[in-house]
């Protein structure tokens, strides 16, 4: 008679006690949760065991707790999970495992000196976008509805609270919404960078020294694979920022998660499969345009936190066949820019830090017309043409009918015209009332845009510009930038610097408690707990 087999009891997976602890170490993706994990759990060995199969000569590892699966024989080429564009390389892997080994006392003092300048230069932008302008107003109030019964983290500018994935959409749509976003290491603005981290710190209790590590990191992700993957002064076919900015956001919050390497590998895949954006929000004159960079800060929380659950990811996201370097980049990616001399250099030392609120590729003509207007004592009156030259003629950026504050932030006839006639170019320059003014309007078609290859030839993380004027009275006068105001090689002092923050951010919060705001984020290394940060971030409540 066959001996009738006992039933083995099925597992609640929500049952307090042994399983929970696991179940919590597993999901804070740590090494030593894991070998915890594996030590005391009595589950069956094909559901609890790191199992491995063996596909020709490769050996691929399952995910922990999924069922043995029989061999297959109808596995091709690309179902083999170490098929890469690198000649099997696994760069994503060596990457995640800087992200997760950086620790902040390998920082030298300028590099987190200037994580606090990064915050800065964001918190100013996102205070006077979030309180002054209605598609700052607008995302604040979706995101406050949509998340706000979980206060995780604030809202800048508004005091709410909501979910951090929620709060990142917010923050990093307001800090790419009035084009003051920062610019360096041959990539584009990094709001991402600090927007990201900035949520999962507060919502996490980190310290200011986490957070400066994740900003660094951030920046550093961001520029090398950018480097890596972009060939220089080709034509960018999606919007750069947001594509790239995921990863930044992503490696940045997997830092304050503390993942292992491993779980890091998982939200780098994800941000690859997350990642996206365009140029039609410039095309258009739409909010959407901002909106980059909150979707691309919401992207990079969500691929972080979802692979701290122990999601399972691709972990080929840079170089796999079908990964972001083959979609994106038509298969470039080298891996020596993405890789090479890690940690002995950090791009965030290259930030450029804007002095004008527009798109960067117009400082430098604006900056020359400023020059030659101010050393031959001109006004726009004594303009009869605007000759500009750059290094490439954008079509959106080159455009002459404009019609609202997005469009003329992205417009060198625009701004050629603003700067000859208010003699400056500031935040109160880009306004609806400036666009439709008709002194303005009537100066932009004195304006011509030319390209000069050899001018970008001649700078390294720079955007180059020469304007001629042409005078009424039958004068010439030439000058040239090759790296504007703000640019790495010409840095604001400080007092340029605080300046910039001090006239977005009183205009929301008032002189004293702007200053305060201002002194905590240049101290970041000091801040106990960022959360503590929260109640600076937005008008006081008497007002």
């Amino acid at each position: 008679m066959a001996r009738a087999l006992r039933r083995r009891r099925p597992v609640d997976p929500r049952r307090p006690g042994r399983d929970a602890a696991r179940r919590g170490e597993e999901r804070a993706g740590t090494d030593r949760g894991r070998a915890l994990s594996r030590s005391r759990s009595r589950l069956p060995l094909r559901r609890a065991r790191l199992v491995s199969r063996v596909i020709g000569q490769r050996r691929v590892e399952a995910h922990p707790r999924l069922v043995r699966l029989p061999p297959r024989e109808d596995l091709t080429d690309l179902d083999a999970r170490d098929d890469t564009i690198t000649g099997g390389r696994k760069v994503t892997r060596e990457l995640s495992e800087w992200i997760a080994n950086l620790r902040y006392e390998d920082l030298p003092e300028p590099v987190v000196e200037e994580a606090g300048r990064a915050f800065a230069d964001f918190l100013g932008e996102c205070l006077f976008v979030g309180a002054t302008k209605d598609w700052g107003r607008s995302i604040a109030d979706f995101c406050a509805r949509d998340g706000g019964g979980q206060p995780e983290a604030t809202i800048i500018a508004t005091g709410r609270r909501t979910l951090t994935a929620r709060a990142a959409l917010a923050n990093g749509t307001m800090a790419l919404g009035f084009e003051f976003a920062d610019y360096g290491a041959g990539s584009r603005p990094y709001p991402f960078a600090v927007t990201a981290p900035l949520a999962v710190a507060e919502s996490r209790h980190r310290s200011g020294k986490d957070f400066a590590l994740a900003i660094v990191i951030g920046y550093e992700v961001m520029g090398r694979i950018f480097r890596a993957t972009f060939e220089r002064g080709k034509p960018i076919p999606f919007y750069v920022p947001s594509v790239y900015g995921t990863f930044a956001a992503a490696a940045g919050c997997a830092r304050l998660l503390e993942l292992s390497p491993h779980y890091t590998n998982y939200a780098l895949g994800l941000a690859a499969a997350f990642t996206g954006g365009t140029f039609q929000g410039h095309e258009e004159g739409a909010w959407q345009r901002s909106l980059n960079g909150g979707m691309a800060s919401e992207r990079g929380v969500t691929a972080a936190l979802l692979a701290q659950t122990g999601f399972r990811a691709t972990e080929l996201g840079l170089e796999g066949v079908q990964g972001f370097a083959q979609m994106y980049c038509e298969g470039r990616l080298d891996p020596d820019a993405l890789l090479a001399d890690l940690g002995a250099s950090f791009i965030i030392t290259d930030r450029w830090v804007k002095k004008y609120p527009m798109n960067t590729t117009l400082h430098a003509p604006v900056e020359a017309l400023l020059q030659i207007m101010d050393d031959h004592e001109l006004r726009y009156t004594d303009i009869g043409q605007i000759d500009a030259a750059w290094q490439r003629v954008e079509p959106f950026l080159a455009k002459h009918n404009v019609s609202s504050v997005v469009s003329a932030q992205a417009s060198l006839p625009f701004a050629l015209a603003v700067a000859a006639v208010r003699g400056r170019v500031g935040v109160d320059e880009f306004t609806d009332e400036t666009v439709a003014d008709p002194v303005i309007q009537a100066m932009i078609p004195r304006t011509i845009v030319h390209q000069d290859e050899e001018l970008f030839a001649n700078v390294e993380n720079s955007m180059p510009g020469r304007v001629t004027v042409r005078t009424t009275d039958g004068r010439a006068f030439t000058h040239e930038v090759m790296y504007p105001k703000g640019n790495a090689r010409n840095p604001l002092t400080e007092a340029e610097f605080k300046a910039k923050f001090m006239d977005m951010a009183e205009r929301v919060l008032g002189h004293d408690q702007a200053d305060r705001l201002y002194e905590r984020a240049r101290e970041l290394p000091n801040v106990g707990d960022v959360a503590d940060l929260a109640p600076l971030l937005s008008r006081p409540r008497n007002c």
